[in-house]
Protein backbone atom coordinates (compact mmCIF):
# COMPACT_ATOMS: atom_id res chain seq x y z
CA UNK A 1 0.00 0.00 0.00
CA UNK A 2 1.22 3.48 -1.03
CA UNK A 3 2.13 5.51 2.75
CA UNK A 4 1.50 9.11 2.14
CA UNK A 5 3.30 11.85 4.00
CA UNK A 6 0.80 13.72 6.48
CA UNK A 7 0.58 17.50 5.82
CA UNK A 8 2.44 19.60 9.11
CA UNK A 9 0.13 23.02 9.09
CA UNK A 10 1.76 24.98 11.48
CA UNK A 11 0.78 28.68 10.37
CA UNK A 12 1.19 31.96 12.02
CA UNK A 13 -1.16 33.52 14.32
CA UNK A 14 -2.11 36.30 12.20
CA UNK A 15 -3.03 34.33 9.57
CA UNK A 16 -5.25 31.37 11.54
CA UNK A 17 -8.99 32.26 11.93
CA UNK A 18 -10.66 30.63 15.05
CA UNK A 19 -12.86 27.20 13.20
CA UNK A 20 -16.08 27.59 14.62
CA UNK A 21 -18.81 24.61 14.52
CA UNK A 22 -19.81 25.04 11.80
CA UNK A 23 -16.76 24.86 9.91
CA UNK A 24 -15.69 21.68 11.98
CA UNK A 25 -19.05 20.19 10.40
CA UNK A 26 -18.28 20.97 7.11
CA UNK A 27 -15.10 18.99 6.91
CA UNK A 28 -17.04 16.12 8.89
CA UNK A 29 -19.49 16.10 6.57
CA UNK A 30 -17.08 16.30 3.48
CA UNK A 31 -15.25 13.44 5.58
CA UNK A 32 -17.71 11.09 6.03
CA UNK A 33 -18.72 11.36 2.41
CA UNK A 34 -15.78 10.28 1.44
CA UNK A 35 -15.14 7.86 4.03
CA UNK A 36 -19.11 6.41 2.65
CA UNK A 37 -17.86 5.96 -0.99
CA UNK A 38 -14.41 3.82 0.09
CA UNK A 39 -16.57 1.73 2.50
CA UNK A 40 -19.46 0.99 -0.46
CA UNK A 41 -16.97 0.82 -3.19
CA UNK A 42 -17.75 4.10 -5.10
CA UNK A 43 -14.00 5.12 -5.62
CA UNK A 44 -14.65 6.46 -9.26
CA UNK A 45 -16.71 9.37 -7.28
CA UNK A 46 -13.73 10.14 -4.71
CA UNK A 47 -11.61 10.26 -7.93
CA UNK A 48 -13.59 12.63 -9.24
CA UNK A 49 -13.80 14.80 -6.07
CA UNK A 50 -10.05 14.97 -6.33
CA UNK A 51 -8.17 18.63 -6.83
CA UNK A 52 -6.07 17.33 -10.17
CA UNK A 53 -3.31 20.03 -9.99
CA UNK A 54 -2.64 18.00 -6.23
CA UNK A 55 -3.21 14.90 -6.58
CA UNK A 56 -3.12 14.28 -10.58
CA UNK A 57 -1.21 10.89 -9.90
CA UNK A 58 -4.61 9.39 -7.96
CA UNK A 59 -7.33 8.13 -9.46
CA UNK A 60 -10.40 5.14 -8.55
CA UNK A 61 -8.08 2.36 -9.11
CA UNK A 62 -5.07 3.76 -6.56
CA UNK A 63 -8.10 4.37 -4.33
CA UNK A 64 -9.82 0.89 -4.77
CA UNK A 65 -6.53 -0.85 -4.22
CA UNK A 66 -5.42 0.45 -1.17
CA UNK A 67 -8.79 0.09 0.35
CA UNK A 68 -8.87 -3.39 -0.92
CA UNK A 69 -5.67 -3.85 0.95
CA UNK A 70 -6.75 -2.45 4.08
CA UNK A 71 -10.21 -4.88 4.71
CA UNK A 72 -9.02 -7.51 3.11
CA UNK A 73 -6.03 -7.50 5.80
CA UNK A 74 -7.66 -6.10 8.62
CA UNK A 75 -11.44 -6.40 8.24
CA UNK A 76 -14.67 -4.58 7.96
CA UNK A 77 -14.61 -1.05 9.04
CA UNK A 78 -16.30 -1.37 12.55
CA UNK A 79 -16.16 2.48 13.81
CA UNK A 80 -15.26 6.28 12.89
CA UNK A 81 -14.03 8.96 14.97
CA UNK A 82 -12.33 12.42 14.08
CA UNK A 83 -8.90 12.92 15.50
CA UNK A 84 -8.17 16.11 14.62
CA UNK A 85 -9.36 19.47 12.69
CA UNK A 86 -7.76 22.38 11.03
CA UNK A 87 -8.60 25.07 8.89
CA UNK A 88 -6.49 27.18 7.30
CA UNK A 89 -7.50 30.35 4.76
CA UNK A 90 -10.67 28.23 3.87
CA UNK A 91 -9.29 24.83 3.50
CA UNK A 92 -10.13 22.29 6.07
CA UNK A 93 -7.96 19.28 6.91
CA UNK A 94 -9.66 16.54 9.58
CA UNK A 95 -8.45 13.14 10.15
CA UNK A 96 -10.36 9.79 11.59
CA UNK A 97 -9.44 7.07 13.68
CA UNK A 98 -10.64 4.10 11.75
CA UNK A 99 -11.15 1.23 13.63
CA UNK A 100 -10.94 -2.20 11.30
CA UNK A 101 -11.96 -5.70 13.03
CA UNK A 102 -8.25 -6.19 14.10
CA UNK A 103 -6.22 -2.78 13.39
CA UNK A 104 -6.70 0.66 13.59
CA UNK A 105 -5.41 3.27 10.90
CA UNK A 106 -5.66 6.98 10.41
CA UNK A 107 -7.42 8.51 7.58
CA UNK A 108 -6.51 12.01 6.75
CA UNK A 109 -8.06 14.25 4.57
CA UNK A 110 -7.42 17.99 3.50
CA UNK A 111 -9.99 20.00 1.39
CA UNK A 112 -9.53 23.19 -0.60
CA UNK A 113 -12.18 26.48 -0.84
CA UNK A 114 -13.86 24.47 -3.11
CA UNK A 115 -14.42 21.08 -1.03
CA UNK A 116 -11.77 19.18 -3.39
CA UNK A 117 -9.52 16.87 -1.90
CA UNK A 118 -5.99 18.06 -1.71
CA UNK A 119 -4.54 15.25 0.71
CA UNK A 120 -5.58 11.84 1.50
CA UNK A 121 -3.71 9.38 3.51
CA UNK A 122 -3.44 6.25 5.16
CA UNK A 123 -1.44 5.51 8.64
CA UNK A 124 -0.98 2.77 11.09
CA UNK A 125 -3.16 4.12 13.88
CA UNK A 126 -0.17 2.40 16.62
CA UNK A 127 2.94 4.14 14.76
CA UNK A 128 1.57 7.41 15.15
CA UNK A 129 -0.04 10.17 18.02
CA UNK A 130 -3.86 9.20 18.15
CA UNK A 131 -6.09 11.40 20.14
CA UNK A 132 -7.89 9.65 23.23
CA UNK A 133 -11.71 9.16 23.19
CA UNK A 134 -12.05 11.97 25.99
CA UNK A 135 -11.00 14.20 23.52
CA UNK A 136 -13.45 16.06 21.41
CA UNK A 137 -12.05 18.04 18.20
CA UNK A 138 -15.34 19.37 17.39
CA UNK A 139 -16.01 21.48 20.21
CA UNK A 140 -12.56 23.29 20.14
CA UNK A 141 -10.28 25.32 17.54
CA UNK A 142 -6.74 25.91 17.67
CA UNK A 143 -4.63 29.09 17.16
CA UNK A 144 -0.73 28.20 16.47
CA UNK A 145 1.55 31.41 16.95
CA UNK A 146 4.49 33.11 18.20
CA UNK A 147 5.41 34.56 21.62
CA UNK A 148 6.95 37.24 20.91
CA UNK A 149 9.03 37.56 24.23
CA UNK A 150 11.96 40.44 22.95
CA UNK A 151 14.97 37.94 20.98
CA UNK A 152 12.69 34.99 21.66
CA UNK A 153 10.03 34.27 19.83
CA UNK A 154 8.38 30.42 20.54
CA UNK A 155 5.85 28.47 19.02
CA UNK A 156 2.48 28.25 20.93
CA UNK A 157 -0.76 27.05 20.73
CA UNK A 158 -3.69 28.50 21.90
CA UNK A 159 -7.16 26.11 22.18
CA UNK A 160 -10.79 27.68 23.13
CA UNK A 161 -14.28 26.21 22.71
CA UNK A 162 -16.13 26.97 19.87
CA UNK A 163 -19.06 28.28 22.32
CA UNK A 164 -19.25 31.44 22.29
CA UNK A 165 -18.22 33.65 25.72
CA UNK A 166 -15.66 33.90 27.95
CA UNK A 167 -14.19 30.68 29.49
CA UNK A 168 -11.20 29.71 32.09
CA UNK A 169 -7.77 29.21 30.85
CA UNK A 170 -5.21 26.52 31.94
CA UNK A 171 -1.28 27.33 31.15
CA UNK A 172 0.31 24.06 30.72
CA UNK A 173 3.79 24.43 32.15
CA UNK A 174 6.39 21.94 30.71
CA UNK A 175 9.16 19.91 32.42
CA UNK A 176 12.79 20.70 32.61
CA UNK A 177 14.88 20.24 29.67
CA UNK A 178 14.37 21.76 25.75
CA UNK A 179 10.74 20.53 25.95
CA UNK A 180 7.92 21.36 23.56
CA UNK A 181 4.70 22.43 23.86
CA UNK A 182 3.23 18.87 23.13
CA UNK A 183 6.00 17.21 25.51
CA UNK A 184 6.72 14.84 22.70
CA UNK A 185 8.50 11.83 23.36
CA UNK A 186 8.52 10.13 20.25
CA UNK A 187 4.89 10.56 18.91
CA UNK A 188 3.54 10.41 22.21
CA UNK A 189 2.15 13.61 23.43
CA UNK A 190 1.13 14.15 26.93
CA UNK A 191 0.68 17.49 26.81
CA UNK A 192 -1.91 17.75 23.89
CA UNK A 193 -3.93 15.07 25.74
CA UNK A 194 -4.01 16.77 28.88
CA UNK A 195 -4.52 20.56 26.44
CA UNK A 196 -7.10 18.98 24.38
CA UNK A 197 -9.39 16.86 26.88
CA UNK A 198 -9.72 20.04 29.07
CA UNK A 199 -10.70 22.09 25.49
CA UNK A 200 -13.47 19.39 25.09
CA UNK A 201 -14.84 20.42 28.46
CA UNK A 202 -14.87 24.25 28.06
CA UNK A 203 -11.17 25.41 29.02
CA UNK A 204 -9.09 27.32 26.94
CA UNK A 205 -5.58 26.25 26.86
CA UNK A 206 -2.40 27.00 26.40
CA UNK A 207 1.01 25.65 25.58
CA UNK A 208 4.37 26.50 24.23
CA UNK A 209 7.72 25.43 23.54
CA UNK A 210 10.53 26.45 25.88
CA UNK A 211 13.41 28.86 24.31
CA UNK A 212 15.87 26.15 25.50
CA UNK A 213 14.44 24.40 22.21
CA UNK A 214 14.88 26.68 19.89
CA UNK A 215 17.57 29.05 20.74
CA UNK A 216 20.46 26.69 21.85
CA UNK A 217 23.45 28.24 20.35
CA UNK A 218 21.83 31.73 21.87
CA UNK A 219 22.10 30.55 25.17
CA UNK A 220 25.18 28.73 24.88
CA UNK A 221 26.60 32.17 23.72
CA UNK A 222 25.16 33.63 27.33
CA UNK A 223 26.85 30.10 28.82
CA UNK A 224 30.16 31.19 27.61
CA UNK A 225 30.10 34.42 29.20
CA UNK A 226 28.82 33.42 32.46
CA UNK A 227 25.90 35.48 31.80
CA UNK A 228 23.34 35.32 34.76
CA UNK A 229 20.82 32.20 33.98
CA UNK A 230 18.14 30.67 36.31
CA UNK A 231 14.96 29.57 36.19
CA UNK A 232 13.34 33.04 35.30
CA UNK A 233 15.51 32.80 32.00
CA UNK A 234 14.19 29.41 31.38
CA UNK A 235 10.70 29.33 32.41
CA UNK A 236 9.03 32.49 34.49
CA UNK A 237 9.81 35.60 32.09
CA UNK A 238 8.31 33.65 28.83
CA UNK A 239 5.31 32.26 31.45
CA UNK A 240 4.66 35.91 32.47
CA UNK A 241 4.50 36.99 29.07
CA UNK A 242 2.16 34.82 27.96
CA UNK A 243 0.01 35.27 30.68
CA UNK A 244 -0.01 39.14 30.21
CA UNK A 245 -1.06 38.34 26.51
CA UNK A 246 -3.81 35.88 27.08
CA UNK A 247 -5.33 38.15 29.23
CA UNK A 248 -6.43 40.54 26.70
CA UNK A 249 -7.68 37.01 24.77
CA UNK A 250 -11.72 37.78 24.83
CA UNK A 251 -12.50 34.18 24.42
CA UNK A 252 -10.35 34.06 28.21
CA UNK A 253 -12.02 34.75 31.82
CA UNK A 254 -9.60 36.49 33.75
CA UNK A 255 -11.09 35.63 37.07
CA UNK A 256 -10.65 31.96 36.35
CA UNK A 257 -6.34 31.43 34.95
CA UNK A 258 -5.25 28.11 36.12
CA UNK A 259 -1.61 26.57 35.88
CA UNK A 260 -0.63 23.19 35.10
CA UNK A 261 2.86 22.07 36.04
CA UNK A 262 4.82 19.05 35.03
CA UNK A 263 8.13 17.92 36.63
CA UNK A 264 10.49 21.22 37.27
CA UNK A 265 7.31 23.46 35.31
CA UNK A 266 5.07 21.98 38.76
CA UNK A 267 7.76 22.58 40.91
CA UNK A 268 7.21 26.41 39.98
CA UNK A 269 4.16 26.87 40.25
CA UNK A 270 4.06 27.96 43.67
CA UNK A 271 6.27 30.90 43.38
CA UNK A 272 4.20 31.67 39.98
CA UNK A 273 1.01 31.47 42.37
CA UNK A 274 2.54 33.84 44.39
CA UNK A 275 3.63 36.72 42.01
CA UNK A 276 0.48 36.63 40.07
CA UNK A 277 -2.75 37.37 41.43
CA UNK A 278 -4.63 36.26 38.54
CA UNK A 279 -3.69 32.75 39.43
CA UNK A 280 -6.64 31.12 40.74
CA UNK A 281 -5.09 27.65 41.31
CA UNK A 282 -2.32 25.37 40.42
CA UNK A 283 -1.93 21.36 39.76
CA UNK A 284 1.46 19.67 39.66
CA UNK A 285 2.02 16.92 38.21
CA UNK A 286 5.31 14.53 38.68
CA UNK A 287 6.45 17.64 40.54
CA UNK A 288 9.47 16.79 43.21
CA UNK A 289 9.21 17.82 46.99
CA UNK A 290 13.42 17.02 47.31
CA UNK A 291 15.35 19.77 46.40
CA UNK A 292 15.69 19.46 42.33
CA UNK A 293 19.48 17.86 42.82
CA UNK A 294 18.37 15.75 45.66
CA UNK A 295 15.74 14.11 43.01
CA UNK A 296 18.62 14.03 40.85
CA UNK A 297 20.87 11.85 43.01
CA UNK A 298 18.09 9.78 43.27
CA UNK A 299 17.45 9.25 39.55
CA UNK A 300 21.04 8.08 38.62
CA UNK A 301 21.12 5.19 41.68
CA UNK A 302 17.85 4.32 40.10
CA UNK A 303 19.19 3.72 36.81
CA UNK A 304 22.37 2.62 37.96
CA UNK A 305 20.21 0.04 39.26
CA UNK A 306 18.38 -0.89 36.07
CA UNK A 307 21.12 -0.44 33.65
CA UNK A 308 24.30 -1.18 35.76
CA UNK A 309 26.98 -0.74 32.54
CA UNK A 310 26.08 2.85 32.92
CA UNK A 311 26.58 3.32 36.62
CA UNK A 312 29.82 5.16 36.55
CA UNK A 313 28.88 7.35 34.01
CA UNK A 314 25.81 8.34 36.64
CA UNK A 315 27.86 8.13 39.44
CA UNK A 316 29.74 10.66 37.90
CA UNK A 317 26.73 13.08 36.96
CA UNK A 318 25.10 12.22 40.35
CA UNK A 319 28.80 14.23 41.88
CA UNK A 320 27.92 17.09 39.68
CA UNK A 321 24.09 17.04 41.47
CA UNK A 322 25.75 16.55 45.03
CA UNK A 323 28.23 19.86 44.59
CA UNK A 324 25.74 21.74 43.08
CA UNK A 325 24.15 22.29 46.40
CA UNK A 326 27.04 24.05 48.09
CA UNK A 327 25.95 26.74 49.79
CA UNK A 328 29.11 28.46 48.61
CA UNK A 329 29.03 27.85 45.23
CA UNK A 330 30.57 30.23 43.40
CA UNK A 331 29.08 32.02 39.86
CA UNK A 332 32.00 31.63 38.13
CA UNK A 333 32.38 27.61 38.67
CA UNK A 334 33.63 26.09 35.63
CA UNK A 335 30.73 24.81 33.83
CA UNK A 336 32.11 20.76 33.74
CA UNK A 337 31.71 21.20 37.30
CA UNK A 338 27.78 21.46 36.93
CA UNK A 339 24.70 18.91 36.35
CA UNK A 340 24.59 19.03 32.83
CA UNK A 341 27.08 21.68 31.89
CA UNK A 342 24.52 23.94 32.98
CA UNK A 343 26.12 27.32 34.55
CA UNK A 344 26.32 28.15 38.34
CA UNK A 345 24.13 30.68 38.65
CA UNK A 346 21.00 28.17 37.76
CA UNK A 347 21.60 26.14 40.49
CA UNK A 348 22.30 28.53 43.14
CA UNK A 349 18.97 30.06 42.07
CA UNK A 350 17.53 26.89 42.56
CA UNK A 351 18.86 26.09 46.11
CA UNK A 352 17.28 29.39 47.60
CA UNK A 353 14.03 28.36 46.07
CA UNK A 354 11.75 27.11 48.85
CA UNK A 355 9.12 25.38 47.11
CA UNK A 356 7.28 23.53 49.86
CA UNK A 357 7.38 26.78 52.42
CA UNK A 358 5.83 28.82 49.26
CA UNK A 359 3.19 25.65 48.64
CA UNK A 360 2.53 25.65 52.45
CA UNK A 361 1.64 29.29 53.08
CA UNK A 362 -0.51 29.16 49.72
CA UNK A 363 -4.33 29.81 50.12
CA UNK A 364 -5.01 28.78 46.96
CA UNK A 365 -6.32 25.26 45.22
CA UNK A 366 -3.41 23.03 44.94
CA UNK A 367 -4.03 19.90 43.03
CA UNK A 368 -0.67 17.46 43.30
CA UNK A 369 -0.69 14.43 40.85
CA UNK A 370 1.48 11.70 41.22
CA UNK A 371 2.65 7.76 39.55
CA UNK A 372 3.83 5.75 41.78
CA UNK A 373 5.76 4.47 38.90
CA UNK A 374 7.47 7.95 38.49
CA UNK A 375 11.39 7.12 38.63
CA UNK A 376 12.13 10.42 38.03
CA UNK A 377 10.46 11.89 41.35
CA UNK A 378 10.05 9.05 43.39
CA UNK A 379 7.32 8.10 46.08
CA UNK A 380 9.50 9.98 48.40
CA UNK A 381 8.72 13.24 47.01
CA UNK A 382 4.36 12.18 47.12
CA UNK A 383 4.99 11.43 50.96
CA UNK A 384 6.50 14.96 51.54
CA UNK A 385 3.96 16.18 50.04
CA UNK A 386 1.29 14.63 51.83
CA UNK A 387 2.93 15.22 55.33
CA UNK A 388 3.74 18.71 54.76
CA UNK A 389 0.43 19.59 52.63
CA UNK A 390 -1.62 16.39 52.86
CA UNK A 391 -4.25 18.41 55.26
CA UNK A 392 -4.70 22.02 54.02
CA UNK A 393 -7.99 22.14 53.28
CA UNK A 394 -7.21 23.87 50.00
CA UNK A 395 -4.85 21.05 48.61
CA UNK A 396 -5.99 17.75 46.63
CA UNK A 397 -3.40 14.63 46.21
CA UNK A 398 -4.15 12.24 43.92
CA UNK A 399 -1.60 9.37 43.18
CA UNK A 400 -1.89 6.02 40.69
CA UNK A 401 -0.34 2.96 41.01
CA UNK A 402 0.07 2.11 37.86
CA UNK A 403 1.30 5.46 36.15
CA UNK A 404 4.77 6.56 35.32
CA UNK A 405 6.36 10.61 35.16
CA UNK A 406 4.36 10.97 31.58
CA UNK A 407 1.32 9.73 33.50
CA UNK A 408 1.32 6.47 31.15
CA UNK A 409 0.42 3.08 32.22
CA UNK A 410 2.39 0.37 32.86
CA UNK A 411 3.54 -2.59 34.77
CA UNK A 412 7.04 -3.26 35.21
CA UNK A 413 9.87 -0.89 36.68
CA UNK A 414 9.69 2.03 34.53
CA UNK A 415 12.41 3.06 32.19
CA UNK A 416 13.36 5.99 29.72
CA UNK A 417 12.19 3.63 26.76
CA UNK A 418 8.91 3.34 28.46
CA UNK A 419 8.36 6.82 27.57
CA UNK A 420 8.29 6.09 23.45
CA UNK A 421 5.79 3.23 23.55
CA UNK A 422 3.07 4.62 22.08
CA UNK A 423 -0.29 5.57 24.71
CA UNK A 424 -2.59 8.13 25.81
CA UNK A 425 -3.03 9.74 29.41
CA UNK A 426 -5.42 7.82 31.22
CA UNK A 427 -9.27 8.87 31.19
CA UNK A 428 -9.32 8.48 35.28
CA UNK A 429 -6.59 10.66 35.05
CA UNK A 430 -8.72 13.26 33.22
CA UNK A 431 -11.27 12.69 35.06
CA UNK A 432 -9.69 14.00 38.25
CA UNK A 433 -8.32 17.05 36.61
CA UNK A 434 -11.67 18.21 35.67
CA UNK A 435 -13.47 17.17 38.53
CA UNK A 436 -11.10 19.19 40.21
CA UNK A 437 -11.42 22.59 38.33
CA UNK A 438 -14.93 22.44 38.03
CA UNK A 439 -14.65 23.14 41.90
CA UNK A 440 -12.02 25.71 42.27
Amino acid sequence: MRKFLWLLILVAFSKLSIAQSRDFEMADSLGKTIIEYFKTNQFQKISDARDTIYLNSYNAITFEGDWNELVGTYGKLESVRPIFYGNYQGSHFISYKLSFESLPYVLNLGFNPENKIVMISFLQAHKVYVSPDYVDVSKFSERHFKLNNGIFELPALFTAPNSPGKHPLVIILPESGPTDRDGSYGENRPYRDLANAMASNGYCTFRYDKRSLHYQNILLTAKNAYENYTCREEYLDDLYKAMDTLLTFSEVDPARIYLLGHGQGGMLLPLVAKERKEVKGIAMLGSNYKRMQEMMMDQYDYLSYVTPNKKDEFMEEKEKALYSMNKKLNPLTEHYKMPYEVQATYWIWLNKYPHVEIAKKLKKPILIMHGDRDYQVNMENLAGWKKDLGKQPNVTIKNYPKLNHLFYSGGAESTYSEYFMIGNIPDYVIKDLMDWLSAN
